[in-house]
């Protein structure tokens, strides 16, 4: 049996329990729903995993389906799985032999592409879909990286058509640990970095860009207003950068780091930054410069090294990765008199 009419059938399944307002589905429950429905239809009894049909809510909360959870309910403290809408239901998407041709075209189109990274995701993607590896009946064999529970996903959707159709956006944002505001937006360019997703976007009255956390927005909606193009090319707008923060007011500077050897094997095949190159080397360590943009990105990104990286230069920047380690230390105080007693 195609393995798209698999994939069909637990979308119809789980399209059903989140319409339901008289049961609780949980994950677990979602996963049973699922089997029952594909041993009766296709004879399959080892079933499905709960990954593939975390995979599978995931996959519908993205275009074309761009469904929309409950994101508040719960029992105990297990997800209960609903429609935020429950009048809302899955449109029909049924793949046949045209739709199946026009993914090989586009295979065949993006392999002129091999090796460009911005598509080779969706060149690898399509192969998959191709050849059946999201099927349920046999093990994956390609993971990605990704969050099915990550709050607000399902925010993408909407979020990515007010770009398209250039609309303007009242929205109400609560930072963490502070009261939560609204701003009127003109929204740009959505970012993926380090699992969250972020709306890069201009507040009415600004010059400058912000970023917005997904999963930091309460609401929005749009509101009747001319909408103000953006003068950024965005293909370039991260590339001094490192994470999505941007300090519009500040230049790239070289930031030399000395790196153990052990760990630079690590580096080297996977840079810090487009711009990482080597400088310098002794017996033990490596030294390397990124041409960077200083902000809470970076920070982190060396912190996560621990001993392995050593901020050369510059001088400001080392001071303030020097008070973050004093500031470790101190969260304890005793500890390194317990080790030794």
């Amino acid at each position: 049996m195609p393995v798209d009419k698999q994939v069909q059938l637990r979308y119809e399944v789980l399209n059903k329990c989140f319409r339901d307002l008289y049961r609780e589905y949980t994950i677990d429950d979602l996963v049973d729903a699922c089997n029952k429905a594909m041993l009766k239809e296709f004879d399959m009894e080892d079933g499905v995993s709960k990954r593939t049909v975390q995979n599978d809510i995931a996959n519908l909360q993205m275009p074309p389906y761009n469904i929309r959870l409950d994101e508040n309910l719960k029992n105990g403290r297990k997800r209960i799985y609903r429609y935020y809408d429950t009048n809302f239901t899955l449109p029909q998407f049924r793949m046949n032999d045209s739709d199946r041709n026009k993914i090989q075209a586009a295979v065949n189109v993006l392999e002129n592409y091999a090796g460009e990274p911005l598509l080779d995701w969706a060149r690898t993607l399509l192969m998959q879909i191709e050849s059946g590896l999201f099927g349920s009946d046999s093990s994956s064999v390609v993971s990605f990286q990704s969050n099915p529970d990550l709050k607000n996903i399902s925010l993408f959707g909407d979020l990515l058509q007010a770009i398209i159709n250039k609309k303007v956006l009242k929205l109400t944002y609560a930072p963490f640990g502070k009261d939560s505001y609204v701003d009127r937006i003109y929204p740009y360019h959505l970012k993926q970095f380090n699992d969250r997703w972020y709306l890069i976007a201009q507040a009415v009255g600004y010059d400058t860009l912000g970023h917005y956390a997904l999963d930091r927005i309460e609401r929005f909606e749009e509101i009747d207003m001319p909408y103000v193009e953006s003068e950024v090319d965005f293909s370039e707008y991260f590339d001094d950068v490192i994470g999505v923060t941007v300090p519009e007011r500040f230049e790239p500077v070289d930031v030399i780091l000395r790196v153990s050897n052990n760990r630079f094997n690590y580096i080297k095949t996977k840079p810090l930054h487009l711009s990482q190159r080597v400088i310098g080397e002794d017996r033990n360590h490596t030294r390397i410069s990124i041409n960077v943009k200083i902000n809470k990105e970076l920070i982190a990104l060396i912190l996560s090294f621990g001993a392995d990286i050593e901020v050369l230069a510059p001088a400001y920047l080392r001071s303030e990765i020097a008070k973050k380690i004093r500031a470790m230390n101190d969260n304890y105080p005793n500890d390194a008199e317990n080790l030794h007693s």
